[in-house]
């Protein structure tokens, strides 16, 4: 009997420190008249802004505010008039099932992180994200390029290489191992665009690519999968209504190329971030990650 009592007790004790642990929470998307009061003192509310329980936010007439809750729920506020962060708890309740979950904790790491500090990489923030490692002696590819999703736009496919090598051979095959190529190139470069091949493939088949290396053994195949209009444009559809809250333009671009990222759609997802940049200049989250989605899979280069 004396265990059960102890049981108890801890359990009540764990239940009211859970019922009085602090929420925060983070502005995701403002626009039109908005304010935020803390210690008496007022401010215009900014993307990036940590909020408390104990603030306060005004929401005026055309405006609205999305907010963040403990990294893993987000809301939005529509209705003009006077909050108290307080009367939100129950929005803080996370859906671990949901797509976005990821995405939430990404945007609250980047917009809290100090300036300059090191920026973590969103691709650690995805589903199926393996580590990074070398192929073979000489060539050496992105683990994120093991597999690639595509529908349209300007993307190429790239690898590094350690060697002297000069010369690199370019092979699409319909089977994993063995067979004929349906396609090769020979490259002085180290990547090969989609441009080059893309019409050449039928739709919703998977093939498989390969880069060789002269007196190199090749490593094993990567798969790169071209979807027809429908189908892509019915997984659109899905993403873009994937949250709970309301986004200006950017924000939705911003999202949108990120779930296609992680999805494995980095041609797509990169006009996605572009849009997003484009859209919001200022917001420095933006301009980084299209930099290093850039670096990460060579464009321009």
């Amino acid at each position: 009997m004396k265990h059960i009592h102890i049981f108890l007790l801890l359990t009540f004790c764990s239940m009211v420190a859970n019922a009085q642990k602090a929420n925060s929470f983070l502005v995701y998307s403002v626009k039109g008249n908005v304010s935020i009061v803390e210690n008496n003192k007022g401010t215009k509310a900014q993307i990036g802004k940590l909020l408390t329980d104990n603030s306060t936010i005004t929401v005026g007439a055309n405006s609205l505010v999305s907010i963040i809750c403990n990294e893993a729920s987000l809301f939005s506020i529509t209705k003009p008039g006077t909050y108290s962060m307080t009367q939100f708890k129950d929005s803080c309740l996370a859906n671990k099932s949901s797509i976005t979950s990821n995405y939430l904790k990404f945007i609250w790491n980047q917009l809290t992180t100090p300036k300059g500090a090191p920026e973590k990489n969103r691709k650690s923030y995805m589903n199926n994200v393996g580590a990074v490692s070398r192929t073979n002696i000489s060539i050496w590819i992105d683990s994120r390029l093991d597999t690639i999703n595509y529908y349209s736009g300007d993307f190429p496919i790239s690898w590094k290489c350690y060697s002297d090598a000069d010369e690199f051979t370019f092979d699409i095959y319909e089977e994993a191992e063995n067979g004929k190529p349906v396609f090769q190139k020979t490259v002085k470069k180290t990547s090969v665009p989609f441009a080059d091949f893309s019409s050449k493939l039928k739709k919703n088949k998977p093939y498989f690519w390969q880069v060789n290396v002269k007196n190199e053994d090749p490593e094993r195949r990567k798969v790169v999968y071209i979807w027809d209009k429908a189908s892509f444009e019915k997984l659109l559809a899905q993403i873009r209504s994937a949250h709970n809250g309301t986004e200006t333009a950017a924000e939705e671009n911003f999202r949108i190329g990120f779930l296609l990222e992680s999805a494995r759609f980095y041609s797509e997802a990169y006009g996605y971030y572009q849009k997003a940049a484009q859209l919001n200049p200022e917001l420095e989250l933006y301009k980084k990650t299209l930099e290093a989605f850039k670096k990460d899979y060579a464009i321009g280069q």
